[in-house]
């Protein structure tokens, strides 16, 4: 190191200076704001002011010196004016503390009494909170009893007011446990009520249903809740039922009579009278009428009415009241009628409203006791009609041609029994039983026609008959199975044809036996031998001498090749016990084999 670089640094003026040369003015905050201060102090920089800069400095200080002992003089003084006041504050405080001591041992009873007070006053309105919710819950005013008392009309409160009553009583029954006096009280009253309440309401429902007299009436909204109220009372509610009953029958009643006699408004639709020449319309017509009408009245009584068996009651009273005009004009209709086949629509139509009516009803009342009677009726004039014409038939005493082939009046039988078949067949009465009611059809028409045929055939001769009545049964056969629910009659005219075909067969194989001559076994020689190979032979050569001529006039290819299978099977059968006898004889005859080829 240089001599000159160990003088700077011992020198303490060089390390000043460079200390100073080394500061970072910008990075010393304390520096800065001096300068700042500095800057705000010295306004110009010049030789002078360098020079007096340390005495400026002073004489400032002193300056702030007595500034800030001139502030601190003035705070002295407010302190002590403070300190004084806060003194006073202190007096007065110990004054009011004096004060308030002295009242409160002066108000210590005011406030033990108020205190009592406010508890008496909670327990009081603890009370009447109970009263009053014991009055909300078990009593009712004047007004609203009141309500329950006018007859003329009913208030709109009068139900909600009634309900109430009727809770109150109910809940007595919980109070008695506690307060059995005051509950029996509060029963009694609210039973007094009720009982007036029920009046009321028993008269006012009365007076409403007087007023249901028009074709389509407008019962009142109330009506309904009113049944349903009386419903607790079975004297009362029967009572006015009674009355609705009443007031329902007689309008349905002139209703009716209107519809006979003037028809619809303005005409339309026309009277039913007017049809009183056509049975099946005049008929069909008053059912369709009474059948609408009582739909009607069922929704009009379900409007109001709170079940369906009250329901179906009133109802059975309401159509009572047209049962003597409807059942006069039907039993007209019925005795009047002799078409069997109009008989017979008429029945069907009488059925079909019954099927439809009885469901509104019960099962015993009159209006449909009544259609059942009508119904009994036309069935015994329709079987009575049938007979008398079947009777008539027979009076004919009409006697088949030589072919045998149904007479004219089994014709017109046999188209009644068609067209009676028919129009059971297009019936549109829902029956439960199909089947019977087809036998019990069958019954009545078949039975005649069967007696007319062994009426005709009584009077032929063995042959004739049997192959007539063949003809006949097979006819009705032909007829009835194209007919569903026959199957019953079916079997029997089929037992009867296979009863008539095996007579006629018997009948046939005497024929063929007397035909060949074949005689007894008893008898056989050779003489007779030779002359029954000679007549079968013949018979052989030409088989319609074996025939019967009747049987090649029955209608039926089977039942003709039935009866000549049959015959001719009995009669192999007596042949070969003849071959058998022949070959004893030593008379050369053919064989049963042969025989039978032959006839086939």
């Amino acid at each position: 190191m240089s001599p000159k670089n160990d003088e700077t640094s011992t020198n303490p003026l060089s390390r000043k200076l460079q200390k100073v040369l080394s500061l970072k003015l910008d990075q010393d905050p304390d520096l800065l704001v001096a300068l700042k201060g500095l800057s705000g102090v010295v306004t110009t920089n010049n030789l002078r002011t360098r020079r007096n800069l340390r005495g400026d400095f002073e004489r400032r200080s002193v300056d702030l010196s007595e500034e800030l002992c001139q502030s601190f003089r003035h705070v002295n003084e407010l302190v002590g004016k403070l300190d004084s006041e806060i003194s006073q504050m202190g007096e007065s405080c110990k004054a009011m503390t004096a004060e308030l001591a002295t009242s409160r041992k002066q108000m210590q009873g005011l406030l033990e009494k108020t205190t009592k007070i406010k508890r008496e006053s909670a327990t009081v309105e603890m009370k009447k909170e109970v009263v009053s919710s014991f009055i909300a819950r078990y009593h009712v005013t004047h007004e609203q009893a009141s309500l329950l008392k006018k007859s003329d009309s009913l208030h709109p409160d009068f139900f909600s007011t009634f309900n109430r009553v009727k809770t109150i009583h109910q809940d007595c029954k919980i109070l008695l446990h506690s307060h059995q006096t005051t509950g029996l009280q509060i029963m009694e009253h609210m039973a007094m009520l009720q009982e007036q309440a029920f009046q009321t309401l028993y008269k006012w429902a009365q007076n409403e249903c007087r007023h249901l007299t028009s074709d389509i009436p407008e019962p009142s909204s109330s009506l309904k809740e009113g049944f349903e109220m009386l419903a607790e009372r079975d004297s009362l509610l029967s009572g006015a039922l009674t009355e609705l009953a009443k007031v329902r029958r007689a309008a349905v009643l002139r209703m009716f009579i209107n519809a006979l006699t003037r028809g619809g408004p303005g005409g339309n639709p026309k009277p039913i009278e007017l049809s009183s020449h056509d049975p099946i319309r005049y008929g069909g017509d008053m059912l369709a009428w009474l059948h609408q009408t009582i739909a009607s009245e069922r929704d009009l009584l379900a409007s109001f009415l709170h079940s369906k068996e009250t329901v179906s009651l009133v109802l059975c009273e309401v159509t009572e009241g047209v049962s003597r005009t409807l059942k006069i004009r039907l039993e007209q209709i019925i005795n009047n009628t002799e078409e069997c086949i109009t008989l017979l629509r008429i029945s069907n139509i009488i059925r079909f409203y019954l099927s439809t009516i009885k469901p509104f009803l019960t099962e015993e009342a009159p209006l449909t006791l009544l259609i059942i009677e009508l119904s009994g009726q036309c069935s015994k004039q329709f079987n009575r009609q049938i007979a008398l014409y079947i009777s008539r038939l027979c009076d004919k005493n009409e006697l088949p041609g030589p072919e045998l082939v149904p007479t004219e009046a089994f014709q017109e039988a046999l188209h009644l029994l068609k067209v009676v078949l028919e129009t059971h067949d297009v019936s549109v009465v829902p029956d439960s039983s199909p089947l019977n009611s087809m036998t019990d059809l069958l019954d009545v028409v078949i039975s005649p026609i069967l007696g007319l045929c062994s009426l005709s055939a009584s009077q032929l001769d063995p042959v004739d008959s049997a192959v007539y009545l063949i003809n006949l049964v097979s006819s009705l056969f032909n007829v009835l199975v194209t007919y569903e629910n026959t199957d019953t009659k079916l079997a029997l005219l089929q037992s009867k044809v296979d009863e008539e075909v095996e007579t006629l067969t018997n009948l046939q194989y005497d024929h063929m036996i007397k035909t060949t001559g074949i005689p007894p076994l008893e008898m056989v020689n050779k003489d007779r031998l030779a002359v029954v190979a000679t007549k079968l032979d013949q018979a052989l050569c030409n088989t319609e001498l074996l025939w019967l001529q009747q049987c090649t006039l029955l209608s039926a290819l089977k039942y003709r090749n039935t009866v000549w299978r049959g015959a001719c099977s009995q009669f192999v059968r007596v042949y070969d016990s003849l071959f058998k006898a022949s070959c004893n004889e030593g008379v050369l005859l053919k064989s049963a084999d042969q025989i039978a080829q032959l006839l086939k």
